[in-house]
């Protein structure tokens, strides 16, 4: 990026720049063909990525909903991440004002159209739009947008909440007074994405589990899609057994339109999980989940499909 902020491509992989934590994840990311466009006045960030893998997709022929997930997070991570100069300065300074802490998804939504799931719309390559959406005290969340580069379509909206955590004492920890000065003005939401905590009925159907090394991350935390991976294998065992009533499987050919999820904490390896899942009788094509931990609930998360 310039000195007066004009629009700018990271520079290619052969270029003088300043190491970074985790350099070879976003390295790979550019050697797979991923670029990153920012705006003039650094509210817009671009990634164009190569699009969905053979495997991302499932026996109707759906891009399944943890490969979009984890797409969109490669290219919101390669966009906060990458370095636009020779100084290591990232996107909105995202990269250094993250450096002391951790960050832990609180909350995530996603909304999906159906042309995400037909055939005749071209999914490669792919564009993903990443703006700040709102900062608080010690959380803040983004909102990208995966777009169709040829037509500007807009095939799924994605509002991500995570909250700052101190590395020594593990609890909420402030943003920078200068990065809030800095970037708050870009935020496009102003307010913080909340997801009101599920009430399990009486009677849920039930489906367990226990977690495997390669559903976890770079924290040996299960990663944030694995948790919609174990709701929808619950959902699936539920169809098959002919324990849901509104769900079956022509309804979920038609893919998922909206997903709210929120998590409570963390899990690990060879934790033994329990998929709570349930129906409401006024609420067709969906489906409510919550996931326990030693009788405690770690994620919840509600999947509506399409009609």
């Amino acid at each position: 990026m310039t000195d007066q902020g004009s629009e700018s491509k990271a520079p290619d992989r052969n270029s003088d720049i300043k190491p970074r934590p985790f350099r070879a994840k976003y390295q790979h990311l550019v050697d797979m063909g991923y670029s990153l466009t920012v705006n003039q006045e650094e509210s817009l960030a671009v990634v164009e990525a190569p699009g969905p893998s053979y495997e991302s997709f499932d026996v109707y022929g759906n891009c399944k909903i943890w490969s979009i997930m984890r797409l969109m997070g490669a290219c919101r991570y390669f966009a906060y991440h990458y370095p636009l100069d020779k100084t290591g300065h990232s996107f909105m300074d995202y990269g250094s004002m993250t450096d002391g802490m951790f960050t832990f998804m609180a909350s995530s939504q996603f909304e999906v159209e159906k042309s995400m799931y037909d055939t005749q719309v071209s999914k490669w390559p792919l564009k993903v739009n990443v703006q700040l959406g709102y900062i608080g005290k010690s959380s803040t969340n983004s909102v990208s947008s995966l777009v169709v580069p040829s037509s500007g379509e807009t095939l799924v909206r994605n509002i991500n909440q995570i909250v700052a955590i101190d590395k020594e004492t593990r609890k909420p920890t402030p943003f920078p007074s200068w990065w809030k000065e800095k970037h708050g003005e870009k935020a496009v939401r102003k307010e913080p994405l909340i997801i009101q905590k599920l009430s399990k009925p009486d009677n849920p159907h039930t489906y367990t589990l226990r977690v495997s090394w390669s559903e976890t991350d770079m924290y040996n935390h299960v990663n944030w899609a694995s948790y919609v991976v174990y709701s929808i294998d619950a959902l699936h065992h539920g169809i098959k057994e002919g324990k849901l009533k509104g769900m079956d499987k022509e309804v979920v050919k038609k893919g998922i339109q909206r997903m709210r999820m929120a998590y409570f904490g963390e899990c690990v390896e060879g934790d033994q999980l329990t998929v709570y899942f349930w129906e409401v009788e006024d609420q067709p094509r969906t489906v409510y989940f919550d996931i326990v931990k030693d009788g405690v609930s770690v994620y919840q998360n509600t999947l509506t499909y399409h009609q």
